[in-house]
């Protein structure tokens, strides 16, 4: 763009060098024309500046909404990562009510049960209880065959 006015410019100071040919009226003719070239260079510069500070604004909003997506981001995988996977990579920490070996296992809700590594007794799995159930003095009545009895 800039290229075809510098090429039209060039072309008409020709034309009128050619076409004038009283001194002062080339002379006179010249001077207004680099005035005029003048304004509109300063014009155009003001014009490419305010639309530079326009891009430079965009860019910075631009750079904070892929902030905030980013961060949204990290919360929809943490939220991904609470509800999907669980504690199934760390696994569960299963006490063998038989043997009272500790021992971990990489199982989920499908697994109904599991076989200690110690005593080898198979241990049936209850994924409908509270995990607090088996805590002392939890209600156990003492009549279940996994363990002796509570401390009533």
């Amino acid at each position: 763009m800039l290229n075809n006015l510098k090429k039209e410019l060039i072309s008409f100071m020709k034309d009128v060098k050619e076409n004038i040919k009283d001194e002062e009226d080339l002379f006179y003719i010249t001077k207004r024309m680099d005035k005029l070239v003048d304004g509109v260079i300063k014009e155009t510069e003001k014009i490419v500046n305010y639309k530079e500070n326009e891009v430079n604004e965009i860019l910075k909003q631009q750079e904070k909404e892929s902030q905030k997506l980013e961060e949204l981001k990290n919360k929809v995988d943490n939220l991904y990562a609470d509800i999907y996977e669980e504690d199934y990579e760390e696994g569960f920490q299963i006490t063998c009510p038989y043997c009272g070996t500790n021992f971990d296992a990489l199982i989920d809700e499908d697994f109904e049960e599991i076989v200690c590594p110690e005593c080898s007794n198979h241990i049936e799995l209850d994924w409908s209880g509270n995990p607090n159930d088996d805590e002392p003095n939890s209600g156990c009545s003492g009549s279940c065959s996994k363990c002796g009895g509570c401390d009533k």
